[in-house]
């Protein structure tokens, strides 16, 4: 049985321009050890992924648009100086090297169905920002539509290597089975998927997906490029009648190096899961929730936990159990 859960909607920069300084952010918590962790959400629309992070003693996470993705760029550059307290808050974060960082271009009408980002010069900021911000020991994070516009305009010109990403013409939608090992996730350097492999009380995690229409499917080109090691982290398949494992194995999580980061990929969205089939360590689910959301929170969670398995129904607690991983890999309720 399944024991395996970020928060609220999109938040502007100015949500967390209260944070005077990064120390600010580093308040005493009862929380599972781990190392700060910047993360930077960019999108102009309302993104179909509408997974985010959630502030706290660990975790900075803001969400900016491109036209304020190009100021930040030129800031951490050093080409133009800046009075953007969140700004400063990211600088600070790269520049001495206090947090891992990353740059998550979210999936929205901004990827024009995988073709690019907004248009051409949008593109090559996305590019600009890609190259600079590895070489910075940063991290990039593309998923679905945004996957597809960075590895359908990739070259290596602008890339130093050919794609190691073939963004595929079909797509899929609905019930969504992905899988894969333990040890796999833990490694990974992205924290929703590093926590899950953390979670996990087997040495296989699987996940059920309701996924969007139109969700990008894409394969890695291993026998193509020898400059690159591409570390497939899940695989995944329709839930079709009749449909087993090996009938269709797709990648679904993906990560390899760049430079001095990394770039994570991913076919599919955390507020898209809709059950955990996997057993879970209730004991880590208590403490990475703890660290996510706090005692109160983590007060309630133990309430309804004891309340559910007090009913003995298997199904409910199983249900209870998927909702609350959703709700720490996604900040979602349901």
């Amino acid at each position: 049985m399944a024991d395996f859960v970020k928060k609220e909607e999109n938040k502007k920069v100015d949500e967390v321009q209260g944070a005077q300084n990064v120390d600010d952010l580093h308040c005493n918590s009862n929380r599972v050890e781990s190392e700060q962790i910047c993360v930077i959400s960019i999108t102009n629309r309302h993104p179909y992924d509408i997974s985010e992070f959630k502030n706290n003693a660990y975790t900075f996470y803001t969400n900016i648009n491109y036209k304020q993705l190009k100021e930040l760029y030129h800031v951490i550059r050093h080409i133009s100086e800046t009075k953007n307290n969140t700004y400063n808050i990211i600088k600070k974060y790269i520049t001495e090297k206090s947090a891992k960082v990353f740059f998550d271009f979210k999936c929205s009408g901004d990827c024009h169905i995988g073709e690019k980002f907004i248009d051409n010069d949008t593109t090559l900021l996305v590019f600009k920002v890609v190259n600079s911000m590895t070489r910075m020991g940063c991290n990039i994070v593309v998923g679905d539509h945004s996957m597809a516009s960075l590895f359908n305009n990739w070259n290596s010109y602008r890339m130093d290597f050919p794609s190691p990403i073939t963004v595929s013409r079909e797509t899929t939608e609905g019930p969504y089975k992905m899988y894969g090992s333990k040890n796999d996730f833990v490694n990974s350097d992205y924290p929703i998927l590093k926590n899950l492999g953390a979670m996990s009380a087997t040495d296989r995690v699987e996940i059920d997906f309701s996924n969007m229409s139109g969700t990008k499917i894409y394969q890695v080109n291993e026998s193509k490029n020898d400059l690159v090691n591409v570390q497939i982290i899940s695989k995944g398949y329709p839930l079709r009648r009749n449909m087993k494992e090996n009938d269709i194995e797709q990648v679904v999580h993906s990560e390899f190096v760049y430079r001095k980061g990394k770039i994570i990929i991913s076919a599919t969205h955390w507020c898209n899961l809709t059950e955990v089939n996997s057993d879970v360590n209730i004991d880590e689910v208590r403490k990475q929730y703890s660290a996510q959301f706090g005692a109160e929170e983590s007060a309630e969670f133990e309430v309804e936990y004891t309340a559910t398995l007090s009913t003995g129904n298997k199904e409910d607690i199983k249900r209870f159990i998927s909702d609350s991983v959703k709700y720490m890999c996604s900040g979602k309720k349901n």
